[in-house]
């Protein structure tokens, strides 16, 4: 039996060596994606890291509030400030709206008069009643920070401008609040208060990852942590282009009334398929593993971490299932179909629809909710969450299984159709 199964396999693998278009299809395809697409995405992936926002900034109060205002956006180390404050409004509309820069932040003249006079009305509030005095009648006038936004520029940067100025504007509130209550209470008591310092926060804010490193490569903020294994799985399962059609041209040639002819039956042609593609799996693992940890740092993309050699059997683990329910899913596509044409045809687009569905070309978190639920159900999605345990979560066994039972059973049918099928061409 292991013989038979070896022979198939060994023929396998000499009808896909002599085919150079399908080797190229199978190994420098998924070359040329992963490169392509690492590039393509990489300034994607680094909007919050490495990117930043222009913004054109025009200090029309000359103050300590449009001052505090520009000094607050400069420490977040998000932006890149212009000063725009000799422009009229139409020059600073046009140069956002050209795209020159993505965001104008206009303050207003009377800015610094504006806090001042609320603050000034709010002491009252408080102290009138304790003074006996009633200078907290008049409302002060308000002032708005304006916000000019190109219209292509997408809504976290519009978010991350709009919640870095309303930070800022609380805290030079809060800042000139506290500071006049001082003052008042100071002339009051006749004592000289301490000054309390409103930039250190009472509760302060922690960040760690649950995989316990501080790293952007374990949640695939690069895009070569995520391209790499999502085009990995794609070539896995793409092999069903050639897998189904030597299927079908066995068939069509008559080399299967031959083998019909050998002793063993239709399972062991399976299995000696399947061995024969798990090797090409695994190689094409070696290769865009490779290209992820030398070819795409010369490109200046981020180098790919495999992680400790401690995580390599989870890795070859991960691998050899994948590559198990591709190999089983070209094998039920193999069997299915009668032409070599119907098998191209069906294979390639049914890998598509569920790679594009399952996070291969984009993320599934960036989707629509209802697409997600959808993604959630492809079998290259589980691949590509077996593939993120292992090098983005750093996950044990018993997590990296949550993933393989999905495929392993998607694998056990669509082997169990294959087998159905190959016995109902062998009886006719």
């Amino acid at each position: 039996m292991l013989q038979r199964i070896r022979a198939h396999a060994h023929k396998e693998l000499l009808l896909l060596l002599r085919d150079r278009t399908g080797l190229l299809l199978v190994f420098a395809m998924p070359l040329l994606l992963v490169t392509v697409m690492a590039v393509v995405q990489d300034a994607p992936f680094r909007d919050f890291s490495d990117r930043q926002v222009r913004v054109l900034f025009q200090d029309l109060d000359d103050g300590p509030v449009g001052a505090a205002i520009r000094q607050g956006l400069e420490a977040t180390g998000s932006f890149t400030i212009t000063d725009g404050r000799s422009l009229s409004e139409a020059e600073l509309r046009d140069r956002v709206r050209s795209g020159r820069h993505q965001v104008g932040v206009v303050v207003p003249a009377n800015a610094s008069e504006v806090v001042a006079a609320g603050s000034a009305h709010a002491m009252a509030l408080l102290f009138d009643p304790l003074t006996g005095d009633s200078t907290a009648a008049n409302v002060p006038d308000s002032a708005r920070v304006r916000m000019v936004v190109d219209p292509t520029v997408k809504h976290m940067f519009r978010d991350l401008v709009r919640g870095s100025l309303q930070r800022i504007l609380a805290g030079i509130g809060s800042e000139r609040l506290l500071a006049d209550m001082r003052a008042r209470i100071e002339a009051l008591t006749g004592d000289t208060l301490p000054a309390l310092d409103l930039r250190r926060p009472l509760v302060g804010v922690a960040q760690e990852l649950a995989a316990g490193e501080l790293h952007g490569g374990r949640v695939a903020a690069d895009s070569t942590a995520h391209n790499v294994p999502a085009w990995t799985i794609f070539a896995m399962f793409f092999t069903v282009v050639l897998l189904a059609g030597n299927m079908v041209k066995e068939r069509t040639s008559g080399c299967m009334v031959r083998l019909l002819t050998m002793p063993g039956g239709a399972a062991e042609r399976i299995v000696g398929r399947i061995a024969a593609y798990l090797l090409v799996c695994l190689a094409q693992l070696v290769l865009l593993l490779g290209a992820g940890l030398a070819l795409l740092p010369l490109l200046g993309l981020q180098a790919l971490d495999p992680g400790p050699p401690a995580m390599l059997p989870l890795l070859l683990a991960a691998a050899l299932t994948v590559g198990l329910a591709a190999t089983a899913f070209g094998t039920f596509i193999g069997s299915v179909c009668r032409t070599q044409q119907q098998s191209a045809i069906l294979g390639s687009t049914t890998v598509v629809l569920l790679s594009a569905i399952g996070g291969i070309w984009v993320p599934l978190y960036i989707m629509p909710q209802a697409m997600q639920a959808v993604g959630r159900l492809s079998p290259l999605h589980w691949s590509m969450e077996a593939f993120n345990t292992v090098l983005l979560r750093r996950g044990d066994l018993a997590e990296l299984a949550v993933h393989l039972v999905p495929l392993l059973l998607f694998a056990g049918v669509c082997l169990l159709l294959s087998v159905v099928a190959e016995r109902v061409v062998s009886s006719r």
